[in-house]
């Protein structure tokens, strides 16, 4: 009986200081995330090339029932994506493996492998929350 009673008290202390690790271990840097899963960053100057160029080479759709355009959001299959041009692809080379697509007159920079926005890009120059 003594033995199954150490046995229940080191089980118990193992499992707190598991949960007291975890809670002191620090917080998980969201540089070391996947690119899709973190929005992306683009100068303004950037922003109004990927705009300028996107806006004349692709028409503007409609937003599926549903869909709202946000970051992180999942772009149905109905909407069609397009790769980044070369060209844009040079002048932001940290967008160069997503695609294009324009809805409601705003540019959605996409990851093709998951269909996730990763940006949302508009006409106005884009703000900083303070």
């Amino acid at each position: 009986m003594k033995g199954s009673v150490t046995n229940s008290v080191a089980g118990v202390l193992l499992l707190v200081l598991c949960a007291v690790a975890a809670a002191q271990a620090p917080p998980r840097d969201p540089a070391s995330a996947p690119a899709s899963a973190q929005a992306l960053s683009l100068t303004p100057a950037q922003r109004l090339a990927i705009y300028q160029s996107v806006t004349q080479t692709q028409k503007n759709s409609a937003a599926p029932t549903g869909f709202r355009v946000t970051v992180g959001a999942h772009v149905p299959d109905s909407v069609e994506i397009k790769p980044l041009s070369d060209t844009l692809a040079k002048l932001a080379p940290q967008a160069k493996d997503f695609s294009v697509a324009m809805i409601e007159k705003q540019v959605i920079l996409v990851d093709p492998a998951n269909r996730q926005v990763v940006a949302v890009v508009t006409q106005e120059p884009a703000t900083e929350v303070r």
